[in-house]
């Protein structure tokens, strides 16, 4: 149940008892966070409890008002209902502000709703809670600290738990957090043996009352500082200190493990994976916030242009007023008169148009079109306000897993002595489980479930399969190899290459950590804490060397279709200090150390004399350059008496805080004097066209920035992958335990970043995670990063957690006031997907967290290339000019009004009809704008729908798009510069409009003002000289548009002709019998006569030739990059299609020719004689 008393988090150390029957007083509910989460933006910006349709009203209103411009426009509206202050109809203000504020809301409300809903989806989960050894349903929502629940297996965990038991018998279990970190390897986690004893069975758990001690709730996923208080007998409880090993993340999911019990410790907002998680906020564009200010200059130039037509009235009604008794003033007061006509003059020349900031809705429509087949997926807009944004991206910041790649490694090659295998694989990416492993008699490795697969298995080479089966002769080739034990007590020969191959592929099924995972037909599927791991595993699983279980003391095996049993003696695990991994085994009474690594530790504890090493490096060096992560693979033969001296030593550690230090002396020790065996090669699956669309990226001068929560060496071999890292990039490498060392570190890479200035050499800079929060939490060394990494061709940020992503992206973003996008797929990645100015959401194998949070989803990281590139770069284009062409069709249409008070006393009479008025911007000007908003575009790579019949003509058409997909990157700067939205183009807009403006009322008041209009004599008055006016303005206001469309579509020619000058045809025909409005009875009278039909022409045409003229001169003189980009195309394919029309030419009057008959003739003759030899 939700409580609104309840905190949204609790910043103090926390003391509570288990509560084994789920009874609980509302006092005790009320001290801990509800376990009720909010994500949805109405619930959150507001501060409000929760979201309904009856307070969806209210809430949607008062966001709508953060802008200045609506605001603005509700006082103009407001006070334009009080007839002493106003001319106009308050109609004519209320009704575009009603429209757009309703269409905004509904807008804004459809995106929130999803998110809404999905959190009444999350919250209405069931879960199992356990009462007094009964398993009662309960949801997520109504979880409590010290509840007691139960997670079964492939179940998410419903909070932060302490785990108190499992049903493996030593109490671990194992946890795919793939939701928090994008991590898809399973963790071991474990209770502590005290718990398992009294939690182990689920029929017989204990009732005595379980105390927890725990610290403020942290954003680090990897801590936990808590204490557990055990009942010992007599009313007694003992400490045990828990660590991050016994915490269960909500969000994470439990794997290879029937059961847990677990204790509920953080709820809600407390809970590590809401830490991390930001507030969702309402974003807007760069250019809203500079119109924002605009809009604040316009009234201050509004008020002043009021106060100084007053100013005149005033003088006016001084000198004329007592005289003019035809305007019935009664008693005759200036002074009030004239403040009177500052609000009525400032609402006739207001630039009234609340469509400014809100009809870009309906752009960036065309991202539909990026389809990706395979998950099945169209591109989602999901955020409509910062479209042009996706023009002006300047840093990119990418999770890895499962967006730069598809989360699945595949094996490569692999180097046994001196001999390279796996040079005749087919690159055809088959699955793992499609894979026939017909070695396999007890199980099958991967097959098809819906498990997801680490793996993909293409490695073929019929010499070592040959080998493997016993038939290869160059298994038989001496190799000659003995590895001997210090103390020459023990050793072992391999004197043929199949012994040497066998050997290799046995470290491999025997040096990891991994764990096999069987579904109920008995198929296994590898889990482990790596990739690299899994499918190194699994590749010797599939050359027939098949890990099939380990036990604290035993690995089980299939070597070539025959069990095996050795003993496990001891296990090292990986780490990013360490990097590497190693066991010691017993093999039928051998005692062997095997060990893998990186190459660059593994070299330095190999014993001399190796006879591999020379040539296994050189193919190392040729794996690196295409990025495969390569390992080494070492062995040690130990003798007994070697090993037992190790074993005291080990079990004498000290049992306190220098025992991990111990530890790492003795192993680094122990693992030394190796014999070199092989090597690995393995590939992490990037995702289509990903190496292809960083490139472009880069051309376009946008800065790509990898962050994730790998080990160092992983994230480092995927940028070399993807090409973030090249191999004539010069790294950096900052990875620091301590605020002291992290401060000479930088000291030192600002020297190799200075140096590599001077030289000019290309530079990559990759920081961990701990540093990383160093360079966050300090000032100096803040500034020094950020002056370092801004000018670094790639950033690569590993072992981050997902608070620290969002700090990096803000990091760049406040300091260089830079346009970012973030990009991922997981629920590690919404922090920063929320923090940049754009989020982008992938459809990944990690759930919908990134995308519900995003503003645009996509189904695969190609799509960014047509994002941004393409659409970004036409969004921005399409915006820019629309909002310049807003306020210049707002300025042509103002200007009259002003200059029209000059000629009315200043008496704040308006100029034009209030319908009139009302449907300029929203009916007669918006469609056309509307149309060449969505569609115009000034080029497209993609010039032919279909290509001709003509292969000839086909292969230039696709030379021509080719050529121009590789120059749209250089398009780009156009966004990034802001070249279009810019002061002095706003100004030239302004005046632009100012000077139309004026031509078209002094020009048709010249015109109409002696002349004789209507039948009676008279000349037309107001209503006639308003209606040519007001009509010279659709014209010219369309001709406008019509100039500036580089992008014509039947749906531009229709709103032009049919939607904007036909509607406003229809509507003048309607006014004329429209009682009690200014046009009345004149609409008619002005089209029968020649004076109106000379103004509109003449008005057409000399504005209209003025804006011709000027585009020439800028297409002469100013030529846009695209545009010129195009010419010399479409210049290249007239010259091809004309040399391809003469060759046909030729081709014809050969063909009618004398010669051809001759020339056949003697064709046929060289092929009879060709035959014959």
């Amino acid at each position: 149940m939700f409580w609104s008393k309840r905190p949204d988090v609790l910043n103090q150390p926390r003391s509570f008892e288990g509560n084994f029957r789920s009874e609980r007083t509302l006092e005790e509910l009320e001290q801990f966070p509800s376990n009720f989460i909010k994500t949805s933006r109405q619930e959150i910006i507001l501060e409000l409890c929760r979201y309904n349709l009856v307070t969806f009203l209210p809430k949607s209103l008062l966001l709508q008002f953060t802008r200045y411009a609506n605001i603005y426009f509700l006082c103009i509206a407001i006070i334009q209902c009080i007839p002493v202050l106003s001319t106009l109809n308050p109609f004519s203000a209320i009704a575009p502000l009603v429209f757009v504020l309703g269409l905004s809301m509904g807008r804004e409300g459809w995106e929130d709703y999803g998110r809404h809903v999905s959190d009444n989806e999350v919250n209405a989960t069931e879960c199992v809670i356990m009462k007094s050894r009964v398993m009662t349903t309960s949801t997520w929502a109504q979880l409590a600290v010290g509840d007691f629940v139960l997670v079964k297996q492939d179940e998410s965990f419903p909070a932060d738990l302490i785990v108190l038991g499992s049903s493996i018998e030593s109490g671990a279990c194992y946890i795919e957090t793939s939701s928090l970190d994008g991590e898809k390897n399973l963790k071991p986690k474990s209770a502590i043996l005290e718990s398992q004893q009294l939690y182990r069975d689920m029929s017989n758990f204990t009732e005595e009352k379980v105390k927890v001690e725990a610290q403020v709730p942290t954003q680090n996923l990897y801590e936990l500082d808590a204490s557990l208080f055990l009942s010992v007998g007599n009313g007694q409880q003992k400490k045990f200190q828990l660590t991050a090993k016994q915490l269960l993340l909500r969000g994470a999911f439990l794997r290879n493990t029937e059961w847990v019990i677990g204790l509920v410790v953080y709820t809600g907002q407390d809970t590590k994976i809401m830490r991390n998680a930001d507030a969702s906020r309402i974003k807007t564009s760069e250019i809203e916030r500079i119109m924002n200010i605009l809009i604040l200059g316009i009234l201050v130039v509004q008020i002043s242009l009021s106060i100084i037509t007053a100013s005149f009235s005033s003088a006016w009604l001084h000198k004329y007023g007592s005289d003019s008794w035809y305007l019935g003033y009664g008693d005759f007061q200036p002074n009030l008169l004239s403040s009177l006509c500052i609000f009525q003059l400032h609402f006739i020349i207001q630039y009234y148009d609340p469509n400014l900031i809100d009809s870009q809705s309906g752009i960036c429509k065309g991202v539909l079109s990026m389809y990706v087949q395979q998950r099945d997926k169209f591109a989602k807009v999901q955020t409509t306000t910062i479209n042009e944004e996706l023009g002006q991206i300047e840093y990119i910041f990418s999770d890895k897993t499962g967006t730069l790649t598809c989360n699945q490694m595949e094996f490569k090659y692999c180097i046994i002595g001196n001999t390279l295998y796996g040079q005749e694989q087919q690159h055809t990416n088959i699955p793992v489980q499609n894979v026939d492993l017909k070695r396999q008699q007890t199980a099958k490795v991967h097959p098809a479930t819906d498990v997801f697969q680490h793996s993909v298995f293409n490695f073929q080479d019929l010499e070592l399969s040959a080998i493997l089966k016993g038939e290869g002769s160059s298994g038989e080739q001496p190799v000659n190899l003995i590895v001997q034990s210090l103390d020459g007590k023990q050793q072992v020969k391999i004197s043929k290459q199949r012994n040497l191959i066998e050997e290799y592929f046995f470290l491999l099924s025997s040096a990891h950590e991994c764990i096999v995972q069987y579904d109920k037909n008995q198929n296994a599927n590898y889990q482990g804490p790596s990739p690299d791991e899994i499918t190194l595993v699994d590749a010797a699983a599939r050359m027939g060397f098949q890990f099939t279980g380990a036990s604290a003391s035993e690995q089980k095996f299939i070597i070539l279709g025959k069990d095996k049993k050795v003993k496990l003696l001891k296990s090292f695990e990986f780490d990013s200090t360490r990097k590497r991994m190693s066991v010691i085994i017993d093999d039928n009474g051998v005692i062997k150390l095997f060990i893998k690594g990186a190459d660059n530790i593994i070299k330095g504890r190999l014993s001399p004399n190796q006879i591999f090493l020379n040539q296994i490096i050189n193919y190392l060096d040729d794996f690196s350059k295409i990025g495969l992560r390569c390992l080494l693979m070492a062995i040690r033969v130990l003798s007994n008496d070697e090993y037992r001296e190790f074993d005291n030593a080990y079990n004498n550690l000290p049992d306190n805080d220098t025992r991990a230090e111990e530890l790492e002396k003795l192993t680094n020790n122990l693992e030394q004097n190796l014999t070199l065996l092989g090597a690995s090669a393995v590939e992490d699956k990037l995702q289509p066209l990903v190496p292809e669309t960083i490139a472009d990226l880069l051309k376009a001068n946008i800065k790509v920035w990898m962050l994730t929560g790998d080990k160092l060496e992983t994230a480092e071999n995927i940028a070399k992958s993807c090409r973030l890292i090249q191999g004539d990039f010069t790294v950096m490498r900052l990875s620091e335990l301590s605020v002291d060392d992290c401060k000479r570190k930088i000291g030192d890479i600002q020297e190799t970043y200075d140096h590599c200035i001077k030289e000019n050499r290309k530079k990559s800079f990759v920081v961990e995670g701990q540093s990383l929060q160093f360079v966050i939490d300090n000032e100096e060394l803040a500034q020094a990063f950020v002056s370092m990494a801004k000018d670094c061709e790639s950033v690569v940020c590993c072992r981050v957690t997902p608070k620290q992503k969002a700090d990096v992206v803000r990091l760049i973003k406040d300091r260089l006031n830079k346009i970012t996008l973030a990009i991922g797929d997981g629920a590690n990645d919404v922090n920063m997907i929320q923090a940049a100015h754009i989020g982008v959401g992938l459809y990944g194998n990690e759930g919908m967290r990134a995308v519900q949070s995003s503003d645009f989803a996509l189904g695969e990281f190609r799509c960014l290339w047509r994002l941004l590139l393409v659409h970004g770069h036409w969004n921005y284009i399409r915006i820019a000019e629309m909002v310049l062409y807003f306020f210049y069709k707002n300025m042509i249409f103002t200007v009259p009004q002003f200059f029209f008070s000059y000629f009315c006393a200043f008496s704040g009479q308006s100029f034009f009809d209030d319908w009139y008025i009302t449907f300029y911007n929203l009916i007669f000007t918006a469609l056309p704008l509307i149309m060449r908003g969505t569609f115009d575009q000034d080029i497209n790579y993609r010039q032919h729908i279909q290509f001709d019949e003509k292969e000839e003509v086909a292969s230039v058409q696709r030379k021509f798009e080719e050529y121009l997909k590789v120059k749209f990157p250089s398009l780009y700067f156009v966004g990034q510069s802001k070249s279009i939205f810019t002061i002095p183009n706003y100004t030239l807009w302004a005046f632009n409009g100012l000077v139309h403006g004026m031509i078209i009322f002094f020009f048709i008041l010249w015109i109409l003002d002696y002349e004789i209009v209507e039948d009676n004599g008279f000349p037309g008055g107001l209503a006639a000289f308003s209606l040519t006016v007001y009509s010279s303005i659709i014209l010219i206001a369309d001709l406008k548009i019509a100039i500036h469309t580089k992008y014509w579509t039947w749906f531009n020619f229709i709103c032009i002709t049919f939607l904007s000058v036909l509607l406003y045809i229809i509507y003048v025909i309607i006014s004329q019998f429209w009682p009690g409005t200014l046009m009345e009875y004149t609409p008619f009278t002005m089209v029968g006569t020649p004076h109106f039909w000379l103004s509109i022409i003449l008005i057409g045409g000399i504005i209209g030739g003025m804006e011709a003229i000027i585009a020439q001169l800028q297409r002469e003189f100013f030529t846009d990059p695209a545009i010129e980009m195009l010419y010399k195309v479409n210049d290249f394919g007239q010259n091809q299609l004309k040399l391809i029309e003469l060759k046909e030419k030729n081709q014809r009057q050969f063909q009618d020719s004398f010669w051809e008959p001759l020339y056949k003739q003697q064709q046929l003759q060289q092929q009879n004689e060709e035959h014959a030899e």
